[in-house]
């Protein structure tokens, strides 16, 4: 499938995304993308990091975190109706979200985001700005903007699905890396 010509709104390209990651190994493609993390993110180099627990057709960080005992890491929880992202730590108990992925249980020890030295983020696709293009929401945005200004973003991405130039609003916060099966780079 072609990408979307220039002037495509969010919603084209969030048709265009999904319907490419529907041919997506994602095994072969999370073991190859948590090898480059795993050089990138050196322990006791950064404290904690946010990583996301995959919902269907994403990249899985299990394997990173279950080899770095070293890492603080933290995932978030999402509200079932409104509200913010809330951040918790990981090693406890998860629970199964209304919408099937799994989160912290609400038990889990909370995390300010203020405390987040690397945020390891999921988006259906990325440009090469580090411009995120995710399911429409914005509670990824607004978390962001609580993290500190020396946090690094790092979009974790197939390098399919990372794309010149993606449509962009106010809101959005663009991340500083690209993670992908090719490594982790430095946004434009």
């Amino acid at each position: 499938m072609s990408i979307p010509p220039a002037g495509s709104t969010k919603d084209m390209w969030r048709t265009w995304a999904r319907q490419v990651r529907t041919n997506i190994d994602w095994e072969e493609m999370g073991a190859a993308v948590v090898g480059g993390l795993r050089e990138w993110i050196v322990p006791s180099n950064y404290l904690t990091v946010l990583v996301f627990l995959p919902m269907s057709h994403e990249i899985s960080l299990v394997p990173l975190m279950e080899a770095d005992q070293e890492t603080r890491f933290v995932a978030t929880r999402t509200p079932d109706r409104g509200g913010e992202l809330s951040v918790h730590e990981l090693g406890g108990p998860l629970e199964v979200h209304r919408l099937g992925f799994l989160q912290p249980h609400e038990s889990a020890r909370p995390v300010g985001p203020d405390e987040i030295d690397v945020a390891l983020l999921p988006g259906l696709a990325f440009d090469l700005f580090g411009n995120r293009l995710g399911r429409g929401a914005g509670y990824f945005d607004r978390l962001l903007r609580a993290t500190r200004p020396s946090a690094k973003h790092v979009g974790v991405v197939p390098a399919d699905l990372v794309v010149d130039e993606l449509p962009v609003e106010t809101h959005d916060i663009a991340v500083d890396y690209l993670a992908t099966e090719e490594g982790v780079i430095e946004t434009a």
